[in-house]
C-alpha cells in the first residue's frame, strides 16, 4: 500500500470512528473505492512504463 492511500483509509476510519452515521459510512466506502481504483491505475501505469522500455516501439506502416 502507498503512503497516500494509507493515509486516505486512515482519515476515512478516523471519520467512521468519529462519526458512524449512514453519510460517514457511505463516504469511507467511497474513500475506499476511490483508493483501489487509484492503486490499480498505478500498477497499470507501472506496467505500461515497464513495457514502454523493454519493447522496441511499434513502427506502423501505411496501407499501400
Amino acid at each position: 500500500m502507498h503512503w497516500w492511500s494509507q493515509q486516505a483509509c486512515d482519515a476515512a476510519a478516523e471519520a467512521q470512528a468519529a462519526d458512524p452515521s449512514p453519510g460517514n459510512l457511505m463516504a469511507a466506502a467511497q474513500v475506499q473505492a476511490l483508493v483501489s481504483m487509484a492503486e490499480a491505475l498505478h500498477r497499470i501505469a507501472a506496467a505500461l512504463e515497464e513495457r514502454d522500455e523493454s519493447v522496441p516501439p511499434l513502427i506502423i506502416r501505411p496501407r499501400s
